[in-house]
């Protein structure tokens, strides 16, 4: 115990270093894994889930598109999937009223099985190209809801 102690006393700048060069390099693996963390998960995690068994082909979103343009206040329809949400954007021409913009929603619906309207998140953005101060619009309708919510105040 001696000899320990004398040790100690004699390279105790060295064990300074040694203390602090661990503390040191647990805190920079702890930091590390924070900001990179390498467990190899997908970026949407396990929220993804049997997506395969409700796929929608790519055909359905230029059906949706279709449809949507095909109606007489509407100039453009892009849609776009990010994981469990679809964006649909709508391009409206300038004299488009609000509520029938609104309604739009339900061309998209009408392409979907409930299966599809179950799984799926719905985001639609309402925009015109002149300054209509009642536009954009979101509309947002949640899997387990059966219609769309509308941004306020618009």
């Amino acid at each position: 115990m001696k000899n320990l102690k004398n040790f100690c006393k004699r390279n105790k700048y060295v064990m300074l270093v040694l203390v602090i060069f661990i503390v040191l390099t647990v805190l920079l693996a702890q930091i590390v894994n924070v900001f990179f963390p390498t467990k190899g998960e997908a970026i949407y995690g396990n929220r993804l889930e049997g997506i395969e068994d409700v796929k929608i082909p790519a055909q359905k979103y230029e059906t949706i598109e279709h449809n949507l343009e095909e109606e007489g206040i509407v100039r453009e329809a892009k849609t776009e999937l990010k994981g469990r949400l679809i964006n649909v954007t709508i391009t409206l021409n300038d004299d488009a009223p609000k509520e029938q913009a609104r309604a739009l929603t339900g061309k998209i619906l009408e392409q979907l099985d409930e299966e599809q309207k179950k799984y799926y998140d719905i985001q639609v953005f309402l925009e015109k190209t002149n300054d209509d101060a009642a536009f954009p619009i979101i509309g947002y309708k949640h899997h387990q809801k059966d219609s769309f919510s509308f941004t306020k105040d618009r």
